[in-house]
Formats: structure tokens, C-alpha cells, sequence
């Protein structure tokens, strides 16, 4: 278990540097299309189109990572009421209520892709199969960051 655990934390710091990869790039585009557009007069056809996948591939990548270190906002007025066993059991009920749902978000990801796969995106001309496949890769880095936080919370430790 702890050879998993050391491996989906070895993806994640690969991750988070992706993400701050295509948070810069995303503010850098951002800029050339401001300054392109009131300087020169030259609007950048391309840029918001890219801004925005960017953006998609950033938020599934992020929420990942919030997830691996329990970071993401919940409700938990419920939880802290009750002791620390049947805590620890219903974080790990939620937990794999999450997995669940992530694996049908997978299903329909692949399904989404599958269907855009011949269409090419307005400005940038690229199969729209490449920001749509940030759906089917986000969920699964969730599950896969799911199984580690349900490790962690049976084996004891918590992040």
C-alpha cells in the first residue's frame, strides 16, 4: 500500500507542476491578446479559445490534487458530530460514493470524446477531442486520489 500511495504522490507533483504550466501559459496568452488587441489593433483569434481548454485541463488537474490532500469544500456538520470510528467509516462511505460517480464521469468522458472526435475546435483547428479528454483524465486522477485518501484514513494517517 505504501508503494501505491509513494507512486500517486510521485503523479501528483507532476501534476501540480502541470497545472501551474497551464495556469502561466494561460495568464501569458492572456496578456499578448490585451496588449495585441489595444496596441497593435490585432486581436488574437486563437487565444481565448486556448485560455479556456487550459483553464478546463487546470480545474480537473486542481480538483484532483484538492482531493488527494482533502482540501475540497464540504459539509461536514454531520461528520464532526458523530465519534471518531463511524467517522472514519462515513468519510470512507463518501469517499467511494465519489468513486462512483467519478467512474461514470469517466464513462461519459470517453463516451463525450468518442462522439467529438471529427469535429475541429473554431480558432485553434484541433480535434475537439483534446479538451474533452480532460473529462475522462480528470476522473480518473480523482479516483485514483480517492483510493489513496481511503488508504490513508484505513490505515490511520490523514494529510
Amino acid at each position: 500500500m505504501d508503494l501505491l500511495l509513494r507512486g500517486i504522490d510521485n503523479l501528483n507533483k507532476v501534476i501540480k507542476i502541470l497545472v501551474s504550466i497551464f495556469i502561466a501559459i494561460m495568464a501569458i496568452v492572456m496578456i499578448l491578446q490585451v496588449f495585441s488587441r489595444f496596441i497593435f489593433d490585432l486581436p488574437l483569434n486563437w487565444s481565448e479559445e486556448l485560455a479556456r481548454y487550459l483553464s478546463i485541463y487546470a480545474v480537473f488537474f486542481g480538483a484532483a490534487i484538492a482531493l488527494r490532500y482533502q482540501q475540497l469544500i464540504a459539509v461536514e456538520a454531520l461528520v464532526d458530530r458523530v465519534p471518531e470510528t463511524p467517522r472514519k467509516i462515513l468519510r470512507i462511505i463518501v469517499l467511494v460514493i465519489c468513486i462512483v460517480f467519478f467512474a461514470l464521469l469517466f464513462v461519459k468522458g470517453i463516451d463525450m470524446v468518442e462522439r467529438v472526435n471529427t469535429q475541429k475546435s473554431p480558432a485553434m483547428q484541433i480535434p475537439m477531442s483534446i479538451p474533452y479528454a480532460a473529462v475522462p483524465i480528470g476522473a480518473v486522477l480523482l479516483i485514483m486520489n480517492s483510493l489513496a485518501v481511503i488508504i490513508e484514513n484505513v490505515k490511520g494517517e490523514n494529510k
